[in-house]
């Protein structure tokens, strides 16, 4: 591109605004004050240093800072996750721990999120508190939250449960489960659906639920777990065994912290918007105005502009997409698309067209057994139907299913990935071996 200013020859002192020692100086101030920004957004968190609530960073009676240090000092993975804390859980095979959520809907929002996981362990949270005026590390008073709060928070679970506060020691029992903890004005769930693992005659401490695969244990009362109670009897050793039982082989226990407000936004872009990196990225913009300012009339024409929408099949599809997501129409979406799925498998291995729903289901499930799929159609549509039927679906469970159920198709039509050769497993085999390799087909 051609030059607007000069004669053909090295461009003198006076052709820009700036002379090219005061743009590199400003250049370079601007440079060193953003990396300043960004150390100090790395390596200092204010927010975590100073808390006294019920979280993982707490030294206070009332978090349960000490919880993660015993599982780190007997070589348990533990990851305090301030984001997306449910994905890590899951493509990690790991746990997900939502410890003492707050009752805000910022925090029940990430709770709601435990769908997206394998394995959750839920603590409900029991105490308000107020901080140390010369130290907010430390708490001054305590205060039981009222069993509102509680519930909010225990209702993403089982909206039907409730919370019973009893008083003096918890005679607790287990069902095989040998490690009893010690409480005093135990907190605990009353409800039918809940299967109770450690109890007393007047609620579940610690039981589990099972929502659409996902399987869930909820610890009703902090007090076994957190600074001021981990050390009672041997709360330590129940504390521990809970992770044990639900973290699988090579897992990490993984602590969402985003449930107490310490969320932080894995998107660079985002996080420049934050103080103090706000304040690097002001500088930045101001230098690089200056910059345009001392190149103005330095350069040729401008490139012509892009097209606002590009061509092609994928703009169509994310675009419509985009529409049925804003439109909340997944519900209807999944079960098209299972139809449609069906139609397809029907053409695909000359099912006749007019089985019943039950015959087809029977039909399919025997072909699966036959190809060794991981999970059978029945499993599948009843995880589907589920979605579809159920009252308040959750976009995460919602495409959950869709993605089981698209795997279930693949294996279908291509075979069991984990079985390239054919094999399947043996007649006498659980569940717990489908998808290994056992007798030939």
């Amino acid at each position: 591109m051609s030059q607007a200013g000069g004669h053909g020859g090295t461009p003198g002192r006076g052709d820009g605004v700036f002379s090219q020692r005061a743009v590199v100086l400003m250049v370079g101030v601007g440079l060193l004050c953003f990396a300043a920004a960004a150390l100090v957004a790395i390596y200092a968190s204010p927010r975590t240093e100073n808390t006294y609530g019920g979280n993982a960073y707490s030294y206070s009676a009332i978090g349960h800072k000490a919880w993660t240090e015993v599982l780190q000092d007997l070589g348990v993975p533990v990851l305090l996750s301030r984001n997306d804390s449910a994905a890590k859980a899951y493509e990690g095979n790991g746990l997900l721990v939502l410890a003492q959520p707050e009752s805000n809907a910022t925090a029940l929002e990430s709770v709601e999120s435990l769908h997206a996981a394998d394995r959750v362990l839920v603590v409900l949270p029991k105490w308000n508190a107020v901080p140390e005026p010369n130290n907010r590390r430390w708490v001054k008073e305590m205060g039981l939250r009222s069993t509102a709060a509680v519930e909010a928070v225990l209702h993403v679970v089982d909206k039907e449960a409730e919370i019973l506060r009893s008083e003096g020691s918890a005679e607790l029992r287990g069902v095989a489960w040998d490690i009893l903890p010690e409480l005093e004005g135990a907190q605990l769930i009353t409800s039918e659906e809940i299967s109770p693992i450690v109890y007393n005659d007047e609620g579940v401490l610690l039981g589990e639920y099972d929502l659409w695969g996902t399987r869930v244990w909820v610890l009703s009362d902090p007090d076994v777990i957190n600074n001021s109670g981990i050390d009672e009897g041997d709360n330590a050793a129940f504390a521990v065994a809970m992770i044990d039982a639900l973290l699988p082989a090579g897992g990490t226990a993984v602590f969402d912290e985003t449930i107490h407000g310490f969320a932080v936004s894995p998107d660079l872009w985002r996080a420049l918007l934050d103080f103090p990196l706000n304040l690097a990225l002001l500088q930045s913009l101001l230098a690089a105005a200056v910059l345009v300012w001392a190149a103005a009339g330095r350069f040729g024409a401008p490139l012509p502009p892009r097209p606002r929408l590009g061509a092609g099949k994928q703009v169509l599809i994310d675009n419509t997409a985009s529409l049925f997501q804003y439109g909340g129409n997944l519900v209807d979406i999944l079960a098209r698309y299972r139809e449609a799925c069906l139609r397809d498998l029907a053409r695909h291995m000359h099912i006749p067209r007019d089985l019943d729903r039950k015959a087809l289901t029977r039909r399919l499930n025997q072909v699966g057994d036959a190809r060794g799929t991981s999970r059978r159609f029945a499993e599948v549509d009843s995880e589907v139907t589920a979605a579809v039927a159920g009252p308040a679906a959750s976009a995460p469970q919602i495409l959950r299913a869709a993605a089981r159920l698209y795997a279930w198709k693949q294996e279908m039509i291509h075979g069991h990935r984990a079985d390239p050769d054919g094999l399947r497993p043996g007649a006498g085999a659980g569940p717990q071996d489908r998808g290994r390799t056992g007798r030939r087909a």
